[in-house]
């Protein structure tokens, strides 16, 4: 098996092994991942690989959107509505940015992630990884919050 078949099997036991708050910090880690290799395709002027990897990271955060608890959104909780505004905003400026060639956007959407992973992560090093969410940190002076 070549490394790259390591990779994956690793990345699989990875998966399937991991706590719903493990499993949240490795779908923000992919979506920087690609969000970065998005850029770098832009600066080479590769328009296929650069929508193919802000299509990836589009994906990712609206698996984030979808893994939202519906009854916390139902019940109208402050922090999971916050969180389905943040991933709303988030997706439909990486697909303006995709279309636009934008990088600043690309980078904003990066420093929005960037944020909410690492508030993910602190929970996931106190152990309290089982589903709770964070209280994210104030993600960008640009975004609003409120309806």
């Amino acid at each position: 098996m070549n490394k790259g078949g390591f990779q994956k099997q690793y990345s699989q036991v990875q998966i399937q092994t991991a706590n719903k708050g493990k499993l949240i910090v490795m779908l923000y880690q992919a979506a920087i991942k690609f969000m970065k290799k998005g850029l770098l395709a832009l600066d080479k002027n590769d328009m296929e690989a650069k929508g193919n990897d802000l299509i990836k990271a589009q994906d990712i955060i609206l698996e984030l959107l979808y893994a939202l608890d519906q009854e916390m959104l139902d019940s109208g909780n402050e922090l999971a509505v916050n969180l389905q505004r943040l991933y709303l905003y988030s997706y439909s400026r990486l697909v303006q940015a995709n279309i636009h060639l934008d990088r600043e956007v690309i980078e904003e959407i990066i420093a929005i992630m960037t944020n909410l992973m690492e508030a993910w992560e602190a929970v996931v090093a106190g152990g309290g990884g089982g589903g709770t969410a964070p209280n994210p940190p104030d993600p960008s002076p640009g975004v609003v919050l409120t309806g």
